[in-house]
Formats: structure tokens, C-alpha cells, sequence
């Protein structure tokens, strides 16, 4: 079943259980709770813990714009998995993600990777390039000490971070897209102020760096 909701359109609050799992056909949806905000776009989904396990949904989630959703129940939720290994990897990253941050879910706006993607972008020499495959100029180890990661913390960050397609690490090297593809994903961010700190104000802790990141790379 597909369902249209208008820009605003409550899709669900938090506390309540739905039985379906929404994937995003077209638009975007805006999750908001335990103090976080973040979108969700097309082919994203959410709602898997109520679906599959009857729990209620830690996030209120509303129309972001018009945004046209898929509604599955539990057996063509399962259906929908086993047909697509890409859309089950990513539902594994994101209970990944929430066993070991302890943050949910983590997407390609999540901060710590758009922490990433800060730390790796001025290292970037190749303009376009959609996908993940260009060496950045930096090694892991400076680039867990320059964005304040552990290197293991960040070894399984860009693991996880490679279904996003904009940095990963392949035989100990880390590979990028193109600067292009980096800098769209910073206006967005920035535009959309789904966490703050994208401008450094005062008092926003570890995201004010990317004032100088945006400075470093003319974003």
C-alpha cells in the first residue's frame, strides 16, 4: 500500500507502535526525538523496530515536503529484504550503528559522519566522482587524531560509512568520492541545520570545526 503525505503530515509520533515498515518512494521525512532531528529520503526506510518487533517508535516522524510511502507488514517487510541484499545490509548498519553508539539511526547526515567527511575533505583532489574510489591524501591514524576518533572507532565507522558512498576504507586505505559529490552533501547539511554547530556558534562543542572545514575547502 502507498500513502501520500503533505509537507508537515504527521506519519507517526513517538511512543506510538505501528505495524508497518515505511520505505520512502519519493520526498523526505523529518525524525525528531531524544534530542536529535535528522531527515530521511527516497529508498530510505524507517519503522522496523514496530514492524518486526511490536516496540514503539522512539522518533516522531512528519513529512519533511510531499512524500509519497510504501507501507509493508511484517511478511512483505521480510519479502522486501530478502529480495534486496543492499536494503538488508543497510537495515544491519543501522542496528550496527545502535548497538555500538548508541545513537539511531546512522545515515549520511548523522554527525559522526559528516565528522568524517570534514576531516577527509580537504584532503580530496579529485573534483567529480560519484563513487568511492579516489585515495584520499591522509592515513588513518591522522585522520583519527585530527577528528578526535579512536582508530578503531573510526576503522568501523568507514565500514559502515561505505553504503553512503562517500568515503570507505579498502586495504587499509581510505578512498573518497569526488570533492563534488563531498561539497553537495555539506550544502544540504548546512542547509537543512539538522544539527547545529554547521556554523560554529558559540557553544555547540565538536561540530564548530566545520566552520574551518568550510572555510579550507570553499564550500
Amino acid at each position: 500500500m502507498e500513502k501520500e503525505f503533505l509537507p508537515g503530515e504527521t506519519v507517526i509520533l513517538a511512543g506510538e507502535v505501528s505495524s508497518s515498515l515505511f520505505l520512502i518512494k519519493r520526498g523526505r521525512v523529518k525524525l525528531e526525538g531524544n534530542g536529535e532531528s535528522f531527515f530521511l529520503s527516497e529508498d530510505d526506510f524507517f519503522g522496523e523496530d514496530g514492524c518486526f518487533f511490536g516496540k514503539p517508535s522512539r522518533f516522531s516522524v512528519t513529512a519533511g515536503e510531499e512524500t509519497l510511502l510504501q507501507l509493508m507488514e511484517s511478511t512483505e517487510a521480510e519479502d522486501f529484504f530478502a529480495a534486496d541484499p543492499k536494503a538488508a545490509f543497510r537495515l544491519f548498519i543501522k542496528n550496527s550503528a545502535r548497538a555500538n553508539e548508541k545513537e539511531e539511526p546512522l545515515t549520511e547526515m548523522s554527525p559522526q559522519h559528516i565528522r568524517l567527511v570534514a576531516g577527509v575533505l580537504p584532503y580530496v583532489v579529485e573534483k567529480s566522482g560519484s563513487e568511492p574510489v579516489y585515495e584520499a591524501g591522509i592515513d588513518i591514524e591522522t585522520l583519527a587524531s585530527q577528528i578526535e576518533f579512536s582508530t578503531d572507532k573510526l576503522t568501523d565507522l568507514l565500514n559502515f560509512s561505505k553504503i553512503f558512498g562517500y568515503v570507505t576504507l579498502e586495504e587499509g586505505k581510505i578512498l573518497t568520492c569526488g570533492k563534488e559529490k563531498l561539497v553537495s552533501l555539506f550544502k544540504d547539511y548546512n542547509r537543512n541545520r539538522i544539527f547545529a554547530g554547521a556554523k560554529g556558534e558559540k557553544g555547540l562543542g565538536v561540530l564548530s570545526f566545520l566552520n574551518v572545514v568550510n572555510a579550507k575547502t570553499n564550500i
